[in-house]
């Protein structure tokens, strides 16, 4: 004769099985933050072993329950919300802020109107009247913002200008801290925010390399504060750091014998001396020559484009120009010119990411076998460029166009620049 089963305590009941499970219904008014009719809980194979962890199971369903009960109805209303909306709606809704492009009022809205009348009528009144701030400006919108800015400014491949600005915005986090970078208003960033960053910088790197950094963050505030028109001043502004700005010693020109000299190192590598001759007899950054394509060269008429291209962007916009080539640069030019696609980079192996820094890198190893002197480095050809048009009585306007530097004035805006004959005639003085 089969064992009698003893009567069930509440909430038990016996499986088909044979195993024992605890069942609970939902209270009604709960079950809009438990989207469940009804929970259960295993409790064991066997009578005996339901019995022992009915107590424990009995108690975590009644602490859920309370929990429930006990929960604010604002907690209730964001549960809604994620369960009916998803989570950018919810986290919308508890925060209270949202990107002016999103209007989800209407949502909100909606959704109280489903949940009349089986829901609270708080959270319901709390979810049907939800109004939601535009998102306060903050250092990482500052950011974000001014990158997309620059982006259409220059042109070309912006990996270069998205490396920098993540690096920025990594040091304000370590800095300031992730709440005053990504969520803290702009307006509420102090001028001790600003030399707490300064600090930050000047004790990992060169004053003028916390200059330059810091001179992104202004210029990116600034752009801010102009296009929305915002009353407030630039906290980055102004800032003092002890030894940073520009020297007559930073840097030195390159002498004529020095460059004699180089010319012969660099002779035995075609790439090199190209590089080499196109810098001296122009001028321009090393950057700009790397990244030409060949429909930037126009060797019939000797003169090279320096523009946005496939390969990279411009430093600003007056750096978009165009220079006249020297003999002996057309001579360099014209060996691996010919054929190319228009769009086929002048100098493949640097045609990468980085790839200035590589050229560079190459053409300082061959120029330190031939000069210790550590002011004087490939970009010294540009400090000799400036240093010859001066004395050879070349106009500061004129040496600015072919450099690539602004003026800073509107006038000089206007127009199309200098006409290459009238550049032509005063690097030719330097080229003699």
């Amino acid at each position: 004769m089969d064992e009698a089963i003893p009567k069930l305590p509440r909430y038990v009941f016996r499986r088909a099985n044979g195993s024992y499970r605890y069942k609970r219904n939902v209270p009604k008014a709960l079950r809009q933050v438990i989207p469940k009719a009804t929970v259960y809980r295993q409790l064991g194979e066997s009578y005996d072993e339901a019995i022992r962890r009915l107590p424990s199971v009995h108690a975590e369903i009644e602490a859920l329950f309370d929990q429930e009960r006990s929960t604010p109805n604002s907690v209730r209303a964001k549960s809604i919300v994620r369960e009916h909306l998803g989570e950018w709606h919810a986290n919308a809704f508890a925060d209270r802020v949202v990107d002016p492009e999103w209007d989800v009022t209407d949502d909100f809205r909606e959704l109280a109107e489903v949940l009349e009348g089986n829901t609270p009528p708080e959270v319901v009144r709390q979810i049907g009247s939800a109004r939601l701030t535009p998102e306060p400006m903050t250092l990482l919108r500052v950011l974000e913002q001014y990158y997309s800015y620059k982006c259409d400014d220059v042109g070309g491949d912006n990996r270069a200008l998205k490396t920098r600005i993540d690096r920025l915005r990594k040091d304000l986090v370590i800095a300031l801290g992730k709440n005053r970078v990504e969520w803290t208003p702009l307006a509420d960033i102090t001028r001790a925010d600003a030399n707490t960053f300064r600090d930050y910088l000047l004790n990992r790197m060169a004053p003028n390399s916390a200059l330059r950094t810091l001179g992104v963050i202004k210029a990116a505030v600034n752009h801010i504060i102009i296009e929305n028109d915002l009353d407030q001043r630039n906290v980055f502004k102004g800032i003092k750091i002890k030894g940073a700005g520009a020297s007559r010693t930073d840097r030195l020109p390159m002498s004529d014998s020095q460059v004699a000299s180089l010319l012969a190192a660099y002779e035995s590598t075609p790439t090199a001396y190209a590089l080499f001759v196109i810098l001296c007899d122009t001028g321009a950054r090393l950057a700009e020559i790397v990244g030409l394509e060949a429909r930037d060269v126009d060797l019939e008429q000797g003169q090279l484009h320096v523009r946005p291209n496939t390969l990279r962007g411009l430093k600003t916009k007056t750096s978009e120009r165009s220079l006249p080539l020297s003999p002996r640069a057309i001579d360099c030019l014209s060996q691996d010119h010919q054929g190319l696609s228009p769009t086929a980079p002048l100098f493949p192996k640097y045609a990468r990411p980085r790839g200035s820094d590589a050229a560079s890198a190459m053409l300082m190893k061959r120029l330190r076998t031939q000069i210790e002197d550590k002011k004087i480095t490939i970009h010294s050809l540009r400090h000799r460029m400036k240093d010859k048009l001066r004395n050879t009585g070349c106009p500061e306007a004129i040496s600015l166009a072919i450099l690539g530097h602004s003026t800073n004035t509107v006038a000089a805006n206007y127009g199309s620049g200098y006409a290459l004959d009238v550049m032509r005639e005063h690097l030719e003085r330097v080229w003699e």
